[in-house]
């Protein structure tokens, strides 16, 4: 999922929307088979089917038929776990899912102008956090060409708190409370 936060002297906003179902956009040949693989199993290929649990254990596929190597873990947290305990292939995998992600935040801080940062969450992210600090989420998010300079400028962090998404209800909550009819 994706969303905003407007600010204003009225109160925050809270802007919610569909951006996971955005289209996939790769930035290299390697990616370009992920895409080419995914659209062979899926036709539309959305940021949510790279950048989800599924969506790592698919990345993992495609990267180890690249390498010539064999499918040897079975679900996405096999996967997550041997790269975090070092095995190669899949310490790359994490490598290329964190620059995915880096990517796409970077195209959302695009979409939304978000000047005031972007917040990293989800059930995923917070496990790979020594991986997003490495630098290729960042390279990435800030790798928009002539906006570069653009992008240098605004923060990006992880939400680590396991309830974020309920404390965002209830502040939603809280806004309408004088809204009932």
């Amino acid at each position: 999922g994706v969303a905003g936060l407007a600010r204003s002297e009225r109160g925050d906003l809270p802007i919610p929307a569909e951006g996971g179902h955005a289209s996939f956009a790769p930035a290299d040949e390697v990616e370009d088979r992920v895409l080419a693989s995914l659209r062979a199993k899926h036709g539309r290929v959305s940021i949510e089917r790279v950048l989800s649990g599924p969506g790592l254990y698919g990345l993992y596929q495609v990267m180890a038929e690249i390498a010539g190597e064999p499918v040897v873990h079975a679900d996405e947290k096999a996967v997550a776990a041997a790269g975090l305990a070092g095995e190669a292939l899949s310490q790359a995998v994490l490598d290329r899912f964190c620059e995915i992600l880096g990517s796409v935040a970077g195209d959302i801080a695009l979409t939304y102008g978000a000047r005031g940062g972007v917040f990293v969450s989800g059930g995923i992210a917070p496990r790979l956090i020594d991986r997003l600090m490495l630098g290729g989420f960042r390279r990435r998010f800030e790798d928009k060409g002539r906006l570069k300079d653009y992008m240098a400028d605004i923060p990006t962090a992880l939400i680590v708190h396991p309830y974020a998404a309920l404390l965002g209800a209830a502040r939603v909550l809280e806004t309408l409370e004088g809204n009932r009819f």
